[in-house]
């Protein structure tokens, strides 16, 4: 069985064109995982693994963040039809989009099974109010770019679900 100590890569890669299917983002990252077995779990089971899965501390930070800071209005949490309060738009078994906006930004999150072993996580941001989003970012990216890796590489840690 595989061991986080084998993952092949875990970090930043270049964002891939048209990801996200909507209009010109305001700002983008990508970060990809690459495991030795091949996994069988969905994007949104990937998804729903690293945020939901955090530890409790570091979820209820990013619930704080994204409610008090970005203001995003989210959803119920727990809940089928949202991943720790973001509004799930796509959930197929390869790819899985994630909503969610405030009067400060919009924000689209993209999970995608690139192959068996490679999973991506994207984020694209537009901005409703430019400069204040902008300076908002300034903060809050840091973060973001060293917690959405670290969220990445715990779910692929995790146990794989049992097949039925």
């Amino acid at each position: 069985m595989a061991q986080q100590t084998e993952l092949v890569r875990c970090g930043a890669v270049r964002v891939p064109d048209s990801e996200d299917g909507t209009d010109r983002p305001d700002y983008a990252d990508a970060f990809e995982i690459r495991v030795p077995e091949p996994d069988g779990r969905t994007a949104e089971q990937w998804v729903r693994r690293g945020l939901e899965g955090a530890p409790p501390a570091l979820r209820l930070l990013i619930r704080v963040v994204h409610r008090v800071v970005l203001g995003f209005r989210l959803g119920p949490h727990p809940s089928p039809d949202h991943v720790l309060g973001w509004r799930i738009g796509t959930s197929e078994p390869d790819v899985v989009r994630l909503e969610a906006a405030s009067w400060l930004v919009r924000a689209v999150i993209v999970g995608r099974r690139v192959d068996p072993h490679t999973t991506r996580l994207t984020t694209f941001l537009f901005y409703e109010r430019p400069i204040a989003a902008r300076v908002v970012w300034t903060v809050v990216g840091p973060v973001h770019r060293r917690v959405a890796p670290y969220l990445l590489a715990r779910a692929a840690a995790a146990p794989l679900p049992r097949s039925v």
